[in-house]
């Protein structure tokens, strides 16, 4: 299979990348050193969603306390909870009384849980990240254009990126014409000339690429006159189109794509969906890695691109015991020898993000996994 085939599903997928306080921390085998994540869905209430928000994050604290965690440590996590968003959950790692993740999960990502001990908990937030990369999205009608870059994750406000004075623009011959005629081909419905169509779209899609470059996106969603969207989508290289249209219930803002949040992110879940299942039939395809001990091997050695992990590997975690060593990357099997005494789902994914390795979480053992409860993609057979 070539190179780009196998890169590109590689690209539509986010990575949760480590802050340096996180990426620094070593395991430790006692409090008060212990590290304690909670995961809290948002609140049904809608009257009260604030307040009730506050008490699901009381109700973490004092549970991660009762577990061991450090009363600074508990107490931090509610400091990273912010304010109660519309649905979905929040993630929170805290230690030696410091938040050292808060992140924002989708619906349906994690369920509510709080966990104390050596590492943090953070398979839920690494396969939410796949879910959330990257991506731009075009606005673009017979008014206009305005381009937005999103970086991975939305943990940042996306770059507007102004279009501008686009050449070949006119104005409108006939400005009071009937709705109803502002429907057809492009040179019939947009101020270009039919001779400035496809100057504009290139121009565009230039502004496209380079928002895109700016976050590292290679997902484009877009909204607004489908006409227009397709000849943008044209010139764009293959690593980034065609762009994926979102239906919008009227006119777009130039100024923000707010009110297509729903929509873009139904998007994203389809994009990184297809993006997965081309992931594991690359893994059924080739020569991959399967087994605890052999996926152990290959972290140790910091060969993992993809760290593919069963949602039930927890089951597997009563074995022998698992050891984190002198490395973050060197993950050791065995009751005895150096290190520090991990569970096994925190130490695999543990090791995979200080590798910059991309974590999916796959519903069961069939398929790619072949009855095994992790398996790996290595670095030279995925293209890096």
């Amino acid at each position: 299979m070539p190179d780009a085939q196998i890169a590109l599903p590689l690209l539509r997928l986010g990575r949760l990348e480590l802050d340096p306080g996180l990426r620094a921390l070593r395991p430790a085998a006692a409090a008060p050193d212990l590290v304690a994540t909670a995961t809290v869905e948002v609140p049904e209430s809608a009257s009260e969603r604030q307040y009730a928000w506050e008490v699901a994050w009381g109700d973490a604290v004092r549970d991660a306390g009762q577990r061991g965690a450090e009363r600074r440590t508990a107490e931090a996590l509610a400091a990273g909870a912010g304010q109660a968003p519309a649905d979905g959950s929040r993630v929170v790692v805290a230690a030696h009384g410091e938040v050292l993740l808060a992140r924002w999960l989708p619906p349906g990502s994690a369920a509510a849980s709080v966990r104390v001990g050596p590492l943090p908990h953070l398979l839920p937030a690494a396969a939410a990240a796949a879910r959330r990369p990257a991506y731009v999205v075009l606005l673009a009608d017979r008014d206009g254009a305005a381009v937005l870059a999103h970086p991975a994750g939305d943990q940042h406000p996306a770059t507007r990126f102004g279009v501008g004075h686009r050449p070949g623009l006119q104005p409108d011959p006939h400005p009071d014409r009937p709705p109803a005629q502002h429907h057809g081909e492009r040179h019939l419905t947009d101020r270009e000339p039919l001779t400035g169509g496809e100057r504009n779209a290139e121009f565009i899609a230039g502004q496209v690429a380079e928002a895109a470059a700016s976050v590292g996106a290679h997902v484009i969603l877009g909204a607004g006159d489908p006409h227009i969207l397709g000849a943008v989508s044209g010139h764009l290289p293959s690593s980034l189109g065609p762009i994926t249209t979102i239906a919008s219930s009227g006119p777009v803002s130039h100024g923000s794509d707010d009110q297509l949040r729903p929509a873009l992110a139904a998007a994203l879940d389809a994009i990184t969906a297809e993006a997965i299942g081309a992931v594991g039939d690359l893994v059924a395809s080739s020569a991959p890695v399967r087994g605890i001990e052999a996926v152990a091997e290959q972290l140790a050695e910091q060969q993992v691109a993809v760290l593919l992990v069963a949602a039930d590997i927890g089951r597997d975690g009563d074995g022998p015991g698992y050891r984190i060593g002198t490395r973050a990357t060197e993950l050791l099997v065995g009751d005895s020898g150096p290190g520090t005494e991990v569970p096994l789902e925190d130490g695999l994914v543990w090791a995979a993000l200080h590798q910059d390795a991309l974590i999916l979480a796959l519903p069961d053992r069939a398929g790619s996994l072949a009855g095994q409860p992790a398996a790996a993609l290595l670095r030279g057979t995925a293209g890096s």
